[in-house]
């Protein structure tokens, strides 16, 4: 009888992850904790405090853990919590705040070492709930004729169409997509300088223009021969952004009616000029003021407006996040910031060819963006939509230098 009830012990605790260990097992370290990840986010309306979910991967030795929780990346004042296992939820957070998350394992009286400190800021606000327009947009820096047109042809526009597919998109906003000139089972809306935008022409149309131009004019140039900004009619345009990094820099905007209901909504796809430091983080503020100014004067109807695109800029940026900082002032939000549910959110948007992702360990440094209102956009889900591999690596050979962003979103 009590070899079968320490039998059955032995069994209970190695269900729960926490097997009995050896004398000698308790006397050791556990090892160090590895990538914690907040994978679900959510809003208590009843006490108006934000909630998130960790998970993290078991530490050998260890009998539980300890959670630490500060708002100061140097983790001063940090809160610490204990859990059993290797999840845990986070409660009665302030809303909009950044937290800074460590975790390590414990074994008797042995601790081992904190993981990486990791970063999400809690969810603003509680988000609108009723009579919304649910829609799935992929932003995707396909690099078409940059990154070759030889290997563009030959594998990578086929790998451009599978992850398109697998998505579910209704919306795809790519950019350097110069010889993507279709994509299948899609139609193209606006597109000026590699800047594309398509959709789902069974759900969705272009609001049709309420003057539509019987011959388009030649647009104007500025002194550097760039295109100035200019609006099809109503339903479509695009914005010139500025000369920057010896280009013309341009967004492009669609007003989009889903067919069996009538309700409408803007698209704009954007792409900004990239590189680190003083000078670009200035231009990059400069094209966002522009971008901003021009959507606010073509959006007559006060249509609600999505933003989407490689906007080259994150909270890690050297510089700053001029990006960031202009688009929370126009209080429009990073989809990722407003995901209720992340799917691979430390792997960088930008990955360069490599088989192996990069992380973004405090943060999740993605360049690649969708952003919405903060009170009219409620953001399901957000996912790094690589193509990744069974031992999470990326399947190759990779469609373009960067990964596609997808978000589930509703707009009011």
């Amino acid at each position: 009888m009590r070899r079968t009830f320490l039998a059955a012990l032995v069994g209970a605790l190695v269900i729960s992850g926490l097997a009995a260990q050896p004398a000698s097992a308790k006397s050791k370290s556990p090892s160090k904790v590895g990538l914690v990840t907040v994978y679900k986010a959510d809003y208590d309306r009843s006490t108006n405090k934000a909630i998130m979910w960790l998970d993290w991967p078991n530490a050998k030795r260890a009998e539980k853990y300890e959670i630490f929780v500060s708002k100061s990346y140097s983790m001063k004042d940090a809160k610490k919590y204990t859990s059993r296992s290797s999840k845990t939820k986070l409660t009665k957070l302030s809303r909009g705040k950044d937290y800074f998350i460590q975790v390590r394992g414990v074994n008797g009286k042995k601790r081992g070492s904190r993981s990486t400190t990791v970063g999400r800021t809690a969810l603003p606000v509680a988000g609108p709930t009723d009579n919304l327009l649910p829609l799935r947009i992929m932003t995707y820096n396909v690099c078409s004729r940059v990154c070759g047109t030889a290997t563009w042809a030959a594998f990578r526009q086929a790998g451009v169409y599978e992850r398109a597919a697998a998505s579910g998109a209704d919306i795809v906003a790519t950019q350097e997509a110069d010889n993507l000139t279709n994509l299948p089972g899609y139609a193209m809306a606006a597109n000026k300088s590699a800047k594309r935008i398509f959709y789902n022409p069974y759900r969705f149309a272009v609001v049709p223009a309420s003057a539509p131009l019987a011959v388009a004019p030649e647009p104007n140039k500025d002194i550097n021969g760039c295109d100035l900004t200019y609006q099809w009619g109503d339903p479509m345009g695009y914005i010139f952004l500025g000369y920057h990094d010896g280009g013309c820099r341009y967004a492009v905007w669609t007003e989009f009616v889903e067919i069996a209901t009538g309700r409408q909504f803007m698209m704009v796809d954007a792409h900004l000029v990239t590189g680190g430091g003083s000078t670009p983080t200035r231009q990059r503020a400069e094209e966002m003021n522009e971008l901003l100014t021009n959507v606010s004067r073509a959006n007559t109807r006060a249509l609600p407006v999505l933003f989407a695109g490689d906007f080259n800029s994150h909270k890690g940026s050297s510089g700053g996040d001029s990006v960031g900082a202009a688009m929370n002032a126009s209080l429009m939000y990073d989809a990722y910031d407003l995901a209720r549910r992340l799917y691979n959110p430390h792997v960088n948007s930008f990955q360069g060819f490599k088989a192996t992702p990069s992380i973004g360990y405090k943060w999740g440094d993605h360049i690649d963006k969708v952003w919405g209102s903060l009170y009219s956009t409620r953001v399901d889900s957000w996912y790094n939509f690589a193509n990744f591999g069974p031992d999470g690596n990326f399947v190759q050979p990779n469609p373009s230098d960067h990964a596609p962003v997808v978000v589930d979103v509703r707009i009011g």
